[in-house]
């Protein structure tokens, strides 16, 4: 496979009567591209409309993950993320680890009920998270938790993510085992000292789309307004591709305009937390909420 062949994803073709150019819209109003496709979750269109709100779940213990999960279930947002490296942290032994994290999948999936998608992540020490982890223990903890479904039933997981900075055969591994599971990829980049320019951005989202990623990501960190200014460019840039959801955040303080300006500049979701959060910057899921309809375009 060359770098310029897209691999099969779980993308959604814009609806026929989309195909054509889009209508004129009057000057000072917004109207989202109806070509672009999306990636559906339990009814969930990501990449279409209002951008999703993802609260991280990160519980140390099996009884403060389902306390967090009942709280985040009682706000607006529809994505709840699972923070596995942030899950027990006493226990050392990958092995170990990854046991507690399969006893523990089944609870928080009632937990959410039906109607609330799950994505899974081990964000590693490298890229913000609280624990590192080989490779090869990456791709085995991420396919366990994909395995599974029984027939006629919804799987667990409805989405994973896998940073594509790691060795280049194990994203592909777990890339194509989330595919023949039908889950949905969110490919991430984080950089948690800098912004990388608006034309690196741009690359980085690129390259996880031809990867076979459902849904880019990139999280970076700026160190002035420019900063957040080159995240937004960038996510406007991606937005003008149509080809697919993609999600852009800018972090800290600085970087939170980024978090509920994001149907403006084409990014399909946006974190924001109950309690704890999980990165420097995070809002109030319910505050993200009301501030994502107040500044609806």
């Amino acid at each position: 496979m060359t770098t310029d062949e897209t691999p099969e994803n779980l993308l959604d073709p814009p609806p026929p009567e989309a195909q054509a150019s889009p209508e004129a819209v009057e000057p000072g109003r917004f109207q989202a591209d109806p070509r672009r496709r999306t990636a559906t979750v339990r009814g969930v269109e990501l990449g279409r409309g209002r951008p999703e709100i993802i609260v991280p779940l990160v519980g140390g213990d099996r009884e403060e993950l389902l306390s967090q999960a009942e709280a985040a279930t009682a706000t607006r947002a529809r994505i709840m993320e699972w923070r596995l490296d942030r899950f027990r942290p006493d226990l050392e032994d990958e092995a170990d680890h990854r046991e507690a994290v399969l006893a523990a999948l089944p609870a928080l999936r009632g937990a959410l009920g039906p109607d609330r998608a799950l994505l899974v992540t081990f964000r590693t020490a490298a890229e913000g998270g609280t624990r590192p982890i080989a490779d090869r223990d990456l791709a085995i903890l991420l396919e366990s938790l994909l395995g599974g479904r029984r027939a006629g039933t919804q799987a667990s997981v409805d989405l994973v993510d896998i940073e594509t900075s790691r060795d280049p055969a194990v994203v592909s591994r777990v890339i194509s085992a989330a595919h023949r599971h039908g889950t949905v990829v969110v490919g991430s980049y984080h950089d948690m000292e800098d912004t990388p320019q608006a034309e690196d951005l741009v690359e980085i989202l690129r390259a996880q789309r031809r990867l076979g990623v459902d849904v880019p990501k990139v999280a970076v960190m700026p160190r002035t307004p420019r900063d957040v200014l080159a995240l937004l460019e960038a996510s406007q840039t991606i937005a003008e591709d149509l080809s697919g959801p993609f999600i852009a955040i800018s972090m800290g303080a600085l970087g939170a305009s980024s978090r509920v300006s994001a149907e403006v500049f084409g990014s399909a979701a946006t974190f924001a937390s109950v309690g704890a959060g999980s990165a420097p910057g995070q809002l109030g899921a319910e505050d993200v909420a009301g501030m994502l309809e107040l500044l609806r375009p």
